[in-house]
């Protein structure tokens, strides 16, 4: 497992990615890695783009990623996965996406409307996304049905966060250890949603 990672953690503001990022930074601090991250949260609304550098390495200056590259990329949502993955990708680099789509701002699946009555572009297939991430040449994906693990697992979609974060570690590219990464969990996620998390987790690791 090389101690050198430039993760990307995104998708919509709501699906729980600065708290993966915060209790995934904890995690790798306390066992003494060199990290550094840092968020961009939506400016304005719900259901916003949102996403994280997280990044380890013997020597770090800056949290920042630069465009390119990510070598692993976990997405929450997959036309996020797409636009991410388009500034940030690269040939080598891993994608971990959840096939679940959302309608957001400026998107709507008749391509007509969308959510706030506005004007819409049709939203994509999620065949016509995994082409275009070909055509970026970017090949390592893996698409996993996220949303309907975390529905199955605990009865919400609150905890896709965690299924996804438990894929992304099955990949050992994430280096800490499982043990103090599930204390992270436990310790950090809010109160009396521990157990329910960490077997979000485990589903997610079991892909």
């Amino acid at each position: 497992m090389s101690e050198e990672l430039n993760l990307i953690i995104c998708g919509l503001s709501g699906q729980g990615i600065i708290l993966t990022e915060r209790l995934l930074v904890m995690a790798l601090a306390q066992e003494g890695i060199n990290v550094l991250s840092a968020d961009i949260p939506p400016w304005t609304h719900r259901n916003a783009l949102t996403y994280c550098y997280i990044r380890t390495g013997e020597k770090l200056f800056s949290p920042r990623i630069p465009e390119g590259g990510a070598n692993l990329i976990v997405a929450f949502e997959p036309l996020v996965a797409l636009q991410v993955s388009a500034v940030y990708g690269n040939r080598e680099c891993t994608i971990i996406t959840n096939d679940y789509p959302i309608e957001t701002r400026g998107f709507s699946r008749d391509g007509l409307r969308d959510m706030s009555g506005q004007l819409a572009h049709k939203y994509p297939s999620f065949e016509q996304i995994l082409d275009y991430l070909r055509q970026l040449e970017i090949t390592k994906v893996r698409a996993i049905d996220g949303t309907d693990i975390s529905f199955r697992e605990t009865g919400s979609a609150r905890t896709l966060n965690m299924v996804m974060l438990g894929a992304a570690y099955a990949t050992n590219m994430i280096p800490v250890t499982l043990e103090t990464l599930e204390a992270s969990i436990r310790e950090n996620t809010p109160a009396g949603t521990a157990e329910m998390n960490l077997k979000a987790f485990k589903a997610g690791m079991s892909l």
